[in-house]
């Protein structure tokens, strides 16, 4: 098969493509052949060498976590999904596997959810790591309920913009902050109460807004830029960090600060075990119309590179997918 990898790692030119061998699935594994595959802020970080601390690079070395193509393959054990159906994954690859910028990728079925009616190869690729770490991060580990008031630190990003979405469904009222640039789009997805965390006084406002302290607070962007986020939140509130693996300072004194203002205190990392179930509700809302995502923007694999340029340099409201085979609209 063919892939854009790369044998050290560095910037967006250590990347070439390479012919390399198509991986097989394994016991209880799916072979993707991809067709899209969504670029996130993790992927620059891990091409720099960044994810290292988590696990060893083997090289050459293809990198991409999302991926949304059809099924090729199945191992043995799988029995629930035929080659040709449609199919989003986080792949393997953040258990040291391969990942998604190739013409073949490999995913535990229990990484792999179906891509419903009404949703294309390029929409579907957005989804497995933006929007399961901020399902994540408000539900499973943030206890999100119906009626709290909730503030979003980076509400324009690929997280953020899943996560005020996904809040307002669940009945909570949102408040959210973003750059100047970012503000109408932010608006546009419901958000109450939007601050322009450059110019606004963040803390004032929001005691206005919610005078007690917000319920739930999620810091997407880094501890430096919120540096006051311990004192927005109320008693008995909780405070959820995305870590960004470069501004996330000390978070075993994060947490014992935390308590002592009785709060709860979670920094939340994307878990992609078992995580099928979730991702085929979140593509489902997305299908519906329920949740709405940001503009996506396809590139061909060959173009990698000058994307990983643009993923680098944050702007929100948008998603960057490539685009890796022709196969399907």
């Amino acid at each position: 098969m063919r892939a854009m990898a790369f044998n050290r790692t560095g910037g967006p030119d250590v990347f070439e493509w390479m012919e390399l061998e198509t991986p097989r699935p394994g016991p209880g594994e799916v072979l993707v052949q991809v067709v899209c595959a969504g670029v996130n802020p993790a992927d620059w970080k891990n091409r720099e060498g960044m994810l290292e601390v988590f696990r060893p690079y083997v090289f050459p070395c293809i990198i991409g976590f999302d991926a949304a193509g059809v099924v090729a393959a199945v191992g043995e054990g799988v029995n629930d999904l035929e080659p040709g159906e449609r199919v989003v994954t986080p792949t393997n690859h953040g258990q040291g596997g391969q990942g998604s910028y190739a013409e073949f990728a490999v995913a535990s079925r229990d990484r792999v959810a179906r891509i419903p009616d009404g949703l294309d190869f390029a929409a579907a690729a957005v989804l497995p790591v933006a929007a399961l770490t901020a399902w994540q991060g408000l539900f499973d580990r943030g206890g999100l309920q119906a009626a709290d008031r909730v503030f979003i630190h980076g509400g324009s990003g690929g997280v953020g913009g899943f996560a005020v979405q996904f809040a307002r469904w669940a009945g909570a009222r949102v408040a959210a902050s973003c750059g100047r640039s970012n503000c109408d789009y932010v608006r546009s997805l419901g958000v109450e109460l939007v601050l322009d965390y450059a110019t606004d006084d963040i803390a004032a406002r929001l005691s206005e807004w919610s005078p007690d302290g917000v319920d739930y607070l999620m810091d997407a962007v880094g501890v430096s830029s919120l540096p006051q986020a311990l004192s927005l939140v109320k008693q008995g509130g909780t405070l959820v960090s995305i870590p960004t693996l470069v501004d996330d300072g000390d978070p075993a004194a994060a947490i014992a600060a935390a308590e002592q203002r009785s709060v709860r205190r979670v920094f939340s990392t994307m878990n992609d075990q078992e995580c099928a179930e979730a991702l085929e509700r979140i593509a489902a809302l997305v299908a519906a119309g329920d949740i709405r995502l940001p503009r996506v923007i396809e590139h061909p694999l060959a173009e990698v590179a000058a994307v990983h340029s643009l993923v680098e340099q944050g702007r929100g409201g948008v998603k960057h997918v490539l685009r890796v085979s022709d196969l399907g609209p």
